[in-house]
């Protein structure tokens, strides 16, 4: 066994309807002042965050809101710790991964009022993160990237770059999953988060940083996905509560295993396509599971190696969960396809992407996540499996 390391995680409280709790807690807390960041649908009236606001400033708890649309970049950040209160006591977040990673960021640099790009892996200064942080309570409201649970900040400028704002201080003191936010998540949404959680989970199950605890929790995690979106589009309302809260605990699960065992190619390559394309994250993750399954089976299945052995023994295992134990790995490979195609209705293709612009992907993806893939994959399986996304 390899020696390995487990990251802190956050304090977590997980239940339906628990988010009704949330306000009482942070009352609690003794804070007089906090920042609020928030999706613009949750910010309207009958919303959450729009109800939080409102119960907090009934106890004399000043909120300042920013709301996020869309992936947050670097000089979105720095605009909103600027104008964030200089003696806020903690950060709120309220909505997807893109508010999260965003609200994250904030709260690690308000105190200090310096910028992001100091710390900006690959593309900022390289400053040492030795400044004082806010506590950040993050509540997710769709299933995803696992970003509650993860000490990353993910920040894009299209056309250049994709890149982490990441460390340890970052970490959410505490995480609220609530799935029954999942029940008004449009379809597109949740089935493309759920994707990446998906890919997440396969992909740290997998890769060669795993070790025995991230193992159980991303078996878990797969375990809990199985199925899910099929209890989602039941007409039982049971079923449709137990499905939701399969797939935001997967999800979140997905976050942890990342963040202590990496990700593989399929990330590797989504992170510079988000560089220089306008498409959603998980909808890049869910094109790309089986063509990039389909290369690192072949390739591990030309290797002679212990750990090809061990990998393809996993990748069997996961087929075999889903499929029944007579499954085989071709099988798998033809899941994964047909599970991206009855989720989603658009492919890479649908967002302007085309073979002939992939050079900047290919020269920009391989640090990263791509470091963590069971074998080395050439720039060639790469194009092949993006032709096959599109």
């Amino acid at each position: 066994m390899q020696p390995f390391e487990i990251a802190t995680t956050p304090n977590t409280h997980f239940g339906w309807g628990i988010r009704q709790q949330f306000a009482q807690h942070i009352i609690k807390q003794g804070y007089a002042s906090v920042v609020l960041i928030s999706s613009r649908f949750l910010m309207q009236p009958q919303q959450y965050s729009a109800q939080l606001i409102a119960e907090l400033n009934q106890a004399d708890i000043r909120v300042n809101i920013f709301t996020v649309s869309g992936e947050p970049s670097p000089e979105l950040v720095d605009e909103l710790v600027k104008n964030s209160p200089h003696n806020a006591q903690a950060v709120i977040a309220i909505g997807g991964g893109s508010v999260l990673d965003a609200a994250k960021a904030i709260a690690g640099l308000i105190p200090s009022q310096t910028s992001v790009m100091n710390y900006l892996e690959g593309v900022g200064l390289g400053k040492p993160f030795n400044v004082e942080t806010l506590p950040f309570y993050a509540l997710p409201t769709t299933a995803g990237t696992g970003s509650e649970t993860t000490k990353n900040a993910v920040l894009s400028k299209l056309g250049a770059f994709k890149k982490s704002f990441r460390d340890d201080k970052l970490l959410a003191k505490e995480v609220w999953l609530d799935p029954q936010f999942l029940e008004t998540c449009p379809d597109t949404i949740l089935y493309s988060t759920g994707m990446d959680a998906f890919t997440q989970l396969i992909e740290s199950y997998t890769t060669l940083k795993s070790n025995p605890i991230t193992d159980a929790l991303a078996w878990q995690g797969l375990s809990l996905f199985k199925g899910a979106f099929d209890k989602i589009n039941s007409s039982i309302p049971t079923d449709r509560q137990q499905g939701f809260e399969n797939l935001m605990l997967a999800a979140s699960l997905s976050g942890t295993t990342l963040a202590n065992a990496g990700l593989g190619a399929v990330h590797g390559l989504a992170g510079p396509i988000g560089a220089f394309f306008e498409v959603p994250h998980g909808t890049v993750c869910a094109c790309l599971l089986s063509p990039i399954t389909q290369a690192n089976i072949e390739t591990l299945q030309a290797q002679q190696t212990k750990i090809a052995q061990k990998t393809l023994a996993k990748y069997l295992k996961i087929s075999q969960l889903f499929l029944g134990t007579s499954a085989s790995l071709e099988d798998f490979i033809h899941f994964l396809k047909t599970l991206s195609q009855q989720l989603l209705t658009q492919s890479l293709a649908d967002f302007g992407m085309s073979c002939e612009q992939m050079n900047p992907v290919i020269q920009n993806c391989r640090s990263g996540s791509m470091l963590g893939n069971p074998v080395t994959l050439t720039d060639q399986q790469l194009l092949n499996a993006i032709q096959q996304a599109l």
